[in-house]
């Protein structure tokens, strides 16, 4: 297959928009995608879209709601869900259609506006795992968070001044994005006062549910050669399940096996391992990580699941400061989810958006200077995942 680079990319801010809808930040973050490509929405052969699952119906069909708004012309639109990992696997598609050279020009597109506080059971079927779990057992998504940081405390000996050091480094990133929705610099003092969300998690150490949207349009290497001097390329995209015999307590389920068989988070190491197969290098190659810091639990295992460092290694490395922006490896340069919040369908976007700009050498004040290899991962419940691997 051809090789594919990232032409254009957009992003409308994250926050909370009561006064717009989910396809008027689809389209804004369209818009702003196509501008970057200096393209027209004609151009766009054909569209990956994220469902937007809080939407009903129209929801479901995103991308076709997104083309009544932006034109109609009969291109093929394809609408994904897999729930965190559902923009980029929207990516993955897009990638996929330009590679095998089935259209020269796709759009990948997320958005989403999320319900206020913690997410909610979709129906009221008793037989439906979600609702077991929510509405019957009363766990929601930090509840699972919070017990498996509280098993990282026992077998790693995590503190509580590290997950609080997690939000603060977060909180200094985001502050110098302007498509950030949290923009304040926290200190330690202002975390740990925070209160008990989930034992060990505090209110500031974990993500709000946001709005927001972004887009990538893709293309071949080569057309993207002859629109930029320094042209981003997609170097490995993938989507994974988790393997039977994971230790880990996923979202959806209520228990773990006894003894582990498969890695801890599969789906996590596997969608990594996958990516960095595809492009030939490993995660000492890499110069940019953003991660899915839900919670700032996320973090240390993240680094781990993607191979920056070894099991039980994460906290010494934050504490060294090599995961701030200046460091070694600097972790979600971005601000993170702790910054934005999640927009559940265009959180994967968000982070290969933050990916290109830097990349591109053009993040501003949280740049990582020099970095040529930038790897984004998110996750989804019922354990599945997706990795995107971008080198310049």
């Amino acid at each position: 297959m051809r090789e594919v680079g990232i032409l254009g990319i957009g992003i409308h801010p994250w926050g909370k928009f009561p006064g717009k809808t989910f396809v008027d930040l689809g389209v804004h973050a369209t818009r702003a995608a196509l501008q970057d490509a200096g393209l027209e929405w004609t151009d766009v052969q054909a569209v990956a879209c994220g469902c937007y699952v809080w939407g009903g119906m129209a929801g479901l069909l995103a991308g076709h709601q997104l083309a009544y708004v932006m034109g109609e012309t009969g291109i093929p639109i394809v609408n994904i869900y897999n729930a965190c990992a559902t923009s980029t696997a929207a990516l993955r598609e897009a990638w996929l259609m330009v590679a095998s050279e089935q259209c020269d020009v796709a759009l990948a597109v997320g958005l989403d506006k999320s319900p206020e506080g913690f997410l909610p059971a979709l129906n009221d079927d008793p037989h439906d795992a979600d609702y077991v779990r929510w509405r019957m057992v009363g766990v929601s998504n930090p509840g699972y968070w919070g017990l498996e940081a509280r098993r990282r405390m026992v077998e790693y000996g995590t503190t509580e001044t590290d997950l609080a050091r997690i939000k603060v480094k977060a909180s200094k990133a985001g502050a110098l994005n302007p498509n950030a929705r949290y923009r304040k610099v926290f200190t330690l003092e202002d975390v740990l006062k925070s209160p008990m969300v989930c034992d060990p998690l505090r209110l500031f150490e974990i993500c709000a549910t946001s709005d927001g949207a972004a887009a990538v349009i893709v293309a071949s290497l080569e057309r993207v050669r002859q629109h930029t001097t320094r042209p981003v390329k997609i170097a490995g995209v993938s989507v994974s399940s988790s393997k039977f015999g994971d230790p880990a307590i996923r979202v959806l389920t209520l228990s773990s096996p006894l003894q582990a068989s498969a890695p801890y988070m599969s789906e996590s190491v596997l969608a990594a391992q996958m990516v960095y197969e595809q492009a030939g290098i490993g995660p000492e190659d890499i110069d940019i990580v953003e991660l899915p810091d839900n919670s700032s639990w996320h973090e240390l295992v993240y680094m781990e699941n993607m191979g920056i460092c070894k099991r039980g290694e994460a906290e010494q490395l934050m504490r060294s400061g090599a995961t701030e922006i200046g460091g070694r490896i600097p972790v979600c340069p971005s601000g993170g989810a702790a910054s934005f919040g999640e927009a559940v369908a265009a959180q994967g976007l968000l982070q290969v958006h933050e990916n290109v700009m830097q990349l591109r050498g053009l993040a501003g004040p949280r740049q990582v200077e020099g970095a040529r290899v930038a790897i984004s991962q998110v996750y989804g419940m019922q354990g599945n995942n997706s990795a995107v691997l971008l080198t310049v």
